[in-house]
């Protein structure tokens, strides 16, 4: 029997299934399991929903709501 019909070189997710074809699906199992790095831009004007789309794609809340001061909490008042 070669190694093929032992089933030495299938894919356990797709049996019986050798070639160059299935190198997509083995580089995409490769970094899920390894993990990967990435940028992501995210622009618009103000109040648009940017954090909002960032925390729905990631299921978390990344940026949370932050408190910014008005402008007379901005400066130290002196008399």
């Amino acid at each position: 029997l070669s190694y093929a019909q032992q089933g030495q070189f299938t894919n356990p997710e797709t049996p019986g299934y050798v070639g160059f074809a299935n190198l997509p699906n083995q580089v995409h199992r490769k970094s899920v399991k390894k993990g990967f790095e990435f940028t992501l831009m995210v622009v618009g004007e103000s109040g648009l929903g940017k954090s909002t789309l960032i925390n729905s794609l990631f299921l978390t809340d990344l940026y949370p709501e932050r408190i910014i001061p008005g402008a007379a909490g901005s400066f130290a008042q002196k008399v």
